[in-house]
């Protein structure tokens, strides 16, 4: 029978407290195929991992060493290399059947939003001194929260979260910083309560802020809007324009199409609001 996480969790309970690091050893070394171990998900993984690094956290046999960094290698669970790819991904994963967000949403309008706020940061805010909004792309902690809602994105956080916290966590054979990362009695990934704790990992960061970007596009989809006007309408609330946008909306008598809303805008003078838009959505 192939490996899988039941085998896994009836081995290491068939011995002693004292052998469990052995057991993990044979499954790893003795028994598992590169397959199996790239096969297995983020409880197996953790189970073995527990049973390696965390019954003797201050003392690793080269034994133990060599297991963990076969599980490492081997595992399906690797290090993020190409974002914010790898987030946008997962977000549109998540939304197989929001077309906008298929087509909208891309690596692309992430480093550009970046790139739109950093532009216009303030001088405190380069030397460090941040209001309400954090990094680099700019968000609150009420966007953290929405984006990890259980009806936007929460699902397809933890799984970021896992992909990112397990590799590091197999590399340098940590303890989990105390357990903060995952819940060891659960085996699931704890989401961090605070988005400053996102900031720490750019995939994260990355991540958070193309989902923040989603939930204002699905937001700003609807019937008879193109799914440009609809991607320029959720810039603009992700820039904070929603009493302006609103205003110019009754003003064009238009709450569907931008083009009049942005002849608005620039009407009553705001010109950088309207380029930030047009810096991000191309």
């Amino acid at each position: 029978m192939a490996l899988n996480t039941t085998i896994i969790k009836t081995r290491l309970a068939s011995v002693p407290w004292g052998q469990k690091d052995d057991e993990a050893r044979n499954i790893i070394m003795k028994g598992a195929t590169s397959m199996e171990l790239k096969s297995l998900d983020a409880e197996g993984v953790l189970r073995l991992y527990e049973a390696l690094a965390l019954l003797y956290p201050r003392y690793y046999s080269a034994d133990d060493r060599a297991a963990m960094e076969r599980l490492g290698k081997d595992t399906q669970f690797q290090p993020v290399t190409k974002t914010p790819d790898f987030g946008v991904d997962l977000i549109k994963k998540a939304r197989p059947s929001q077309p906008t967000i298929q087509s909208q949403l891309t690596p692309g309008l992430v480093t550009r939003i970046y790139a739109a706020e950093n532009k216009r940061l303030s001088w405190y805010e380069r030397i460090g001194f941040d209001g309400s909004s954090i990094g680099r792309g700019q968000l609150t902690q009420l966007a953290y929260t929405e984006v990890k809602k259980p009806k936007h994105f929460k699902t397809a956080l933890e799984t970021c979260l896992t992909q990112v916290y397990l590799p590091r966590m197999l590399g340098i054979y940590a303890v989990d910083e105390d357990g903060r990362r995952f819940d060891m009695k659960t085996y699931k990934v704890n989401i961090p309560a605070h988005y400053a704790q996102i900031l720490l990992s750019r995939p994260l960061e990355d991540f958070v802020v193309a989902a923040y970007l989603a939930v204002r596009i699905i937001n700003a989809t609807k019937a008879g809007r193109s799914p440009k006007d609809a991607a320029r309408f959720a810039v603009a609330l992700y820039h904070g324009m929603r009493k302006m946008v609103r205003t110019a909306q009754i003003a064009a008598s238009d709450d569907i199409n931008w083009t009049p809303v942005e002849a608005e805008l620039l009407k009553q003078g705001f010109t950088d609001e309207v380029a930030y838009v047009n810096e991000v959505v191309k």
